[in-house]
């Protein structure tokens, strides 16, 4: 595992600014340059399957580098560049893609949602997020091969890969009850028009929180928080805390399951500015296991989706589909519990 220091000699910016960084501190004026810079680094040395690939490209020189007559691969993301900031789960996505394409020997054209001359010139798109069903219907019929990671929309012609998000939910939970957690809270958001379903709720995340609990008769309508049509941000998470907070006073859950690591960090900052001590009063779980996870404080507990497996394995159904067309395939990637230090056995007498 990287360490803040390394990620700092790698980045060229002092410990402190790596550490105010990868904690989402507000009072930081550090430059969208620096903070990516920051991010993508952390990225890069947390990725294990890239490391070992380097390794193995040492004894081929070219292996992994497209030619002047190399195809190309057009990736198309979700997230502005400066969205990416506020969630880096698309970001390390994209960058497990990215790399996976320059592996296959492809040169890869990044297209933005408002921006997209010559799309139908490169060989596929692979389109990283949850573009609304419109949008994803219209590059289905614009480029001749497509794989989309990271939505829930049903297949019609195209691939899809996407995580376990009921699995991940389930494996949260069953943490947090092991450890003696009956009091759990979920605080959450949903991008309601970017979802399909047929369900109050989208995401698997909230619809699973909801069937668990209420299976063993510990759900409870006061510690369940979720806005719909928000961004799933920190400063979301940190406005969505408040108001739980002050609706909560002093009946406080002993543990809180976020919707994803950046709502955790939310939660995290908010509980610590009102005193409120974690793990010890209040457990936090998180979802996604980013690579800054491990470095906030304190270092989180959470369900690791495989980032970048999302986008290698996408990219690989999109190489795949360009050299053998055939049915389209849904692919959905197991998930594992990561337990580290923002999750302990209730405190009763902190309750």
């Amino acid at each position: 595992m990287a360490t803040i220091t390394d990620i700092a000699k790698e980045a060229g910016v002092s410990i402190s600014t790596v550490s105010r960084v990868l904690n989402y501190d507000s009072t930081l004026s550090a430059t969208e340059e620096t903070k990516r810079k920051v991010f993508e680094v952390a990225e890069k040395l947390n990725y294990t399957k890239y490391k070992k690939k380097n390794k193995e490209k040492e004894t081929s020189s070219h292996a992994g580098t497209p030619s002047m007559n190399a195809k190309s691969i057009g990736l198309i993301t979700w997230r502005t560049s400066d969205e990416e900031l506020e969630d880096i789960y698309y970001m390390s996505i994209r960058l497990a893609a990215e790399k996976r394409a320059v592996d296959l020997g492809y040169n890869v054209v990044n297209f933005s949602q408002m921006e997209q001359n010559g799309i139908q010139d490169v060989e596929g798109v692979l389109a990283i997020g949850k573009f609304t069903e419109e949008k994803i219907e219209e590059l289905n019929e614009t480029v001749a091969n497509l794989c989309v990671v990271g939505s829930n929309f049903p297949l019609h012609e195209y691939d899809c890969v996407n995580t376990d998000f009921s699995q991940a939910t389930e494996i949260a939970l069953t943490h947090l009850l092991e450890l003696g957690h009956t009091r759990i809270a979920y605080i959450g958001a949903e991008e309601s028009k970017n979802l399909h379903g047929y369900r109050k709720y989208k995401t698997p995340t909230t619809n699973i929180y909801i069937d668990m609990l209420k299976s063993l008769n510990l759900f409870d309508e006061k510690y369940f928080i979720v806005k719909e049509n928000s961004q799933l941000d920190v400063k979301t998470s940190e406005a969505l805390t408040e108001y739980a907070l002050n609706l909560w006073k002093e009946d406080l859950p002993t543990a809180i399951l976020a919707a994803n690591d950046a709502f955790a960090i939310g939660i995290i900052h908010t509980l610590s500015a009102k005193n409120i001590s974690v793990p010890e009063q209040i457990s936090v779980m998180g979802i996604n296991d980013l690579s800054i996870s491990r470095y906030i404080t304190p270092p989180l507990s959470t369900v690791r989706a495989y980032t970048e497996e999302m986008g290698e394995t996408g990219m690989n159904l999109l190489h795949d589909r360009i050299h053998s067309p055939g049915i389209a395939k849904r692919i959905f990637l197991g998930t594992e519990l990561v337990v580290r230090g923002s999750t302990t056995a209730p405190n009763t007498l902190a309750n």
